[in-house]
């Protein structure tokens, strides 16, 4: 993170919490937040492969998940006399440890909202359909990093979650035929199953 510009603002347990933005604020922000959490989940599947080939009789490492937002945020020194932190608070932070819990549940490693997408100015997302996460009132439009991703494939998921809250049953129809082209990736067969059982608004959500 740090060397794509980050401030790492805590550790909480085996998660670590970053942002972009400030103290000072790039044009590119956006896009270094992107390739710095794309760059996590490689590494970490590095290490897992690593691992794995030092001993098989090692228990498997844990897959490394990573959750990306834009939005506001309150930045500055908080605390009291005994001890002060200079961190982020606010809406924008809480939705991006969602969606970073999220991934569990939706066979993924990195997810990202609209806002965060756009903000990025890449062009590797793949749209994954909408979701109300656990503890948000609002639904999140959710986008995943897919740099190697077939451009028919990638305008294809982009009609199904359009189509999702008009016409279901197109919807569904899309997202199987792209998720039966990649047969091992788990996160287009969870986007198909969850077309399946999306609310009147085209919204899965997440238990």
């Amino acid at each position: 993170m740090l060397d794509h510009g980050g401030v790492i603002d805590k550790f909480v347990g085996d998660a670590v919490v970053a942002f972009w933005g400030a103290p000072i604020s790039r044009p590119d922000d956006g896009m270094r937040a992107a390739r710095a959490g794309f760059a996590m989940w490689q590494a970490g599947e590095a290490f897992r492969r690593e691992v794995a080939a030092m001993d098989a009789s090692l228990p498997p490492i844990g897959k490394t998940r990573v959750g990306l937002h834009f939005g506001e945020a309150v930045i500055g020194n908080f605390g009291g006399a005994t001890r002060i932190q200079y961190t982020a608070l606010g809406d924008s932070m809480n939705t991006a440890a969602r969606l970073e819990a999220a991934n569990k549940a939706l066979d993924s490693a990195v997810m990202a909202s609209r806002e965060f997408a756009e903000a990025s100015g890449l062009d590797w997302w793949r749209s994954m359909g909408r979701v109300q996460l656990r503890g948000r009132a609002r639904a999140v439009d959710l986008f995943e990093p897919a740099p190697d991703f077939p451009a028919e494939d990638r305008a294809e998921l982009a009609e199904a979650c359009k189509l999702a809250a008009t016409d279901r049953a197109t919807a569904l129809r899309l997202s199987q035929q792209v998720a039966a082209r990649h047969p091992d990736d788990t996160a287009l067969s969870n986007l198909a199953r969850r077309m399946e059982a999306m609310d009147e608004g085209g919204t899965y959500v997440l238990g």
